[in-house]
């Protein structure tokens, strides 16, 4: 441990009187001795939790205030039941500002999709909502047919050709909302650990919407709602977040914003017996995630 701590010391000296190309080397070997260190700590933390969870499961998190990671089967692929509904809306904000459409434009409402959300029982005989209250009712409430509607109006190909653009090389949205009979013909709505977290990680830094717009994902995401990963955590915070569930899938991810860090933790389960083991499951990898993240912050 001494070896490595002076190691450590004599990097940052050199970080210091050294230039460019070899800062930048330099950095990486700071970077990546920051990354082992916590990559360990929480796999010795998360492997006993997990092993006796006999299904699949993936796990990607960052810390982001020192950009260290911690993935476990991060490139497998799950469906995503309605995690995809960011993806949605990340691309309806991306045409409003293309100016394709107008956000605050009311329009047609009728779709009866059962399933989440309230706006199956609303009264449809002459019904006119924007799209911004649509994408409210599709993060808010996950409501189905909100997502079906817009689904409709912005097209799955083009939503598919933002996800994209994105650099989201797993993920794909294949079928509309409790279509169960695409379900059954193989069209799923997928996506993998790492690429959520990919999402995430552009909509916290910036990098695809104008600041503006980003900040209406972030506060639509922030809108609380029940969710597992805030089982047993009990502190202020802000978590932007959207999660999904369907009988064998249960999936959350979210942008943890807190007094002292930040970071983004994405858990996907998939061929459960039911839904509620991999609730269970993901409320205790946020809880043992949070912990190590505040203690280590707390020194």
């Amino acid at each position: 441990m001494k070896f490595f701590l002076s190691i450590k010391t004599l990097l940052l000296f050199l970080l210091l009187i050294f230039p460019g190309s070899i800062k930048s080397d330099i950095q990486k070997s700071i970077n990546f001795q920051h990354f082992s260190e916590l990559s360990t700590d929480l796999d010795s933390l998360i492997k006993p939790i997990i092993s006796n969870f006999h299904y699949p499961i993936g796990i990607a998190f960052l810390d982001l205030n020192s950009n260290e990671k911690y993935q476990f089967n991060e490139r497998e692929i799950f469906p995503t039941a309605s995690a995809i509904k960011i993806e949605i809306l990340i691309h309806l904000m991306k045409e409003h500002e293309r100016g394709n459409l107008n956000l605050y434009e009311n329009i047609q409402v009728k779709d009866r999709t059962g399933g989440s959300g309230l706006l199956q029982y609303f009264d449809q005989s002459d019904l006119r909502l924007s799209f911004y209250n649509l994408a409210l009712l599709m993060i808010q409430q996950s409501d189905n047919a909100a997502t079906n509607i817009l689904i409709d109006k912005l097209g799955m190909e083009n939503i598919n050709k933002t996800i994209q653009q994105l650099g989201l090389k797993s993920t794909k949205l294949q079928r509309k909302m409790m279509d169960f009979e695409a379900r059954k013909l193989g069209k799923e709505n997928i996506s993998s650990p790492e690429d959520k977290l990919k999402l995430l990680e552009i909509i916290y830094k910036q990098q695809f919407l104008s600041d503006s717009l980003n900040n209406e994902v972030l506060k639509i995401l922030s809108i609380p709602k029940s969710t597992p990963l805030l089982n047993d955590i009990y502190e202020e915070l802000t978590l932007a977040s959207k999660g999904g569930e369907l009988d064998d899938v249960r999936c959350e991810m979210g942008i943890f914003f807190c007094k002292d860090f930040n970071y983004i933790l994405v858990v996907m389960t998939k061929d459960l017996p039911q839904s509620k083991i991999g609730e269970d499951m993901i409320g205790k990898i946020s809880k043992t995630v949070f912990d190590y993240i505040r203690e280590k912050y707390s020194k």
